[in-house]
C-alpha cells in the first residue's frame, strides 16, 4: 500500500529554514512522529477511524503511513496521553474521541471543595492487602508503626472521563475492612461511608502536594510514559479525638489532572 502522504508533503508540513552561518541556510523539518500524529488526529476526526473502533495494528501503520515502527510507536502514545486513544493488552488500540480529553480540574483548597472533588470522582478497585506499618511506612503516612492497616490499590477515575486520572492507594484501619464491598461502580467517597455505615466524622483532613514522577506500574495502569509528570497528593481523614481512620496517596497524570484555588483578600481564607 502506498504510503499516506509523500516526502515532498512531509517536508512542506512545518519546514521551516534558518541561517546557519554567514550565507547559509539550513532547513529544519520537525519530528516525523509530530507529522504522523497530525495525520492520525484528522484521520480520525474524518471518520476514517471512527470512534469505539480499533486503530489499526502497528505494522499497518507503517505500511499506510509510510514511517518506521518508532515513529508509529510514539505518534500513538501522544494521541493516548491525549485521550484520542486507549491500549488494551490482547485487544488492541481502541479510538476513544475525536477531540482531547481536558483535564479534569478540582479546587482543593477548602474542605468543602475536597466533598466536591471526591463526589464527582470513583474508584476502580484493583487489589486488596494486608499490612503492617514499618518505620519508613509510617513516617511517610503519618500513621503508627507496628499499626494493622487494609491497603487498597485502585484507580481513580472522574465522572465523564475516558481515561483514570490517578492511581491512588487507600488505607484503611482493619474496623473499616466492609468498606472494600462498597467500592463497586460508582460509590460514595470513603470518607461519606465512614460517617454513615459506622458513625465517625470526620473533623480534619491534612492534605500535602508535591511534584513527582510517574513510577512504572503506576503508569502502566493510567496508561502514560513512566517518569512522566505526575502530582503527589497524600491525605489523612482524622476524627473529633484526632485519630486517624484513613489515609490516600494519589498519584495524579500532569495532563489529566489540574489544581485550582483563588483567594480574596476580602473573604477569610
Amino acid at each position: 500500500m502506498a504510503a499516506h502522504r509523500g516526502v515532498a508533503e512531509w517536508e512542506e508540513w512545518g519546514m521551516t529554514t534558518e541561517k546557519n552561518g554567514p550565507g547559509r541556510r539550513v532547513s529544519r523539518v520537525p519530528p516525523r512522529y509530530l507529522w504522523l500524529r497530525e495525520c492520525l488526529v484528522n484521520d480520525i476526526k474524518s471518520g476514517r477511524y471512527p470512534v469505539g473502533s480499533l486503530l489499526p495494528p502497528e505494522s499497518e501503520l507503517v505500511r499506510t503511513y509510510g514511517v518506521s515502527r518508532h515513529t508509529v510507536r510514539e505518534a500513538t502514545r501522544k494521541l493516548a496521553e491525549t485521550g484520542l486513544i486507549s491500549r488494551h493488552p490482547g485487544i488492541g488500540t481502541i479510538v476513544r474521541s475525536q477531540e482531547s480529553a481536558q483535564p479534569y480540574v478540582s479546587p482543593l483548597g477548602a474542605l468543602r471543595e475536597l466533598y466536591q472533588y471526591t463526589s464527582t470522582t470513583w474508584l476502580e478497585l484493583l487489589d486488596v492487602a494486608t499490612l503492617v506499618m514499618d518505620e519508613k511506612q509510617a513516617h511517610e503516612l503519618g500513621c503508627e508503626p507496628g499499626s494493622d492497616w487494609i491497603e487498597l490499590r485502585a484507580r481513580r477515575h472522574a465522572e465523564g472521563a475516558v481515561d483514570p486520572i490517578a492511581y491512588a492507594r487507600i488505607y484503611l484501619r482493619p474496623e473499616f475492612a466492609g468498606l472494600e464491598k462498597r467500592l463497586r461502580g460508582r460509590h460514595m467517597s470513603i470518607y461519606s461511608m465512614l460517617e454513615r455505615f459506622y458513625g465517625q466524622d470526620i473533623a480534619e483532613v491534612r492534605q500535602t502536594i508535591q511534584a513527582a514522577l510517574m513510577p512504572s506500574d503506576a503508569a502502566r495502569l493510567l496508561g502514560v510514559k513512566p517518569r512522566s509528570a505526575a502530582l503527589l497528593v497524600r491525605r489523612s481523614y482524622f476524627n473529633d479525638e484526632g485519630r486517624l481512620l484513613t489515609m490516600s496517596s494519589n498519584l495524579h497524570a500532569a495532563d489529566r489532572f489540574h489544581l485550582q484555588h483563588s483567594w480574596n483578600k476580602h473573604q477569610p481564607g
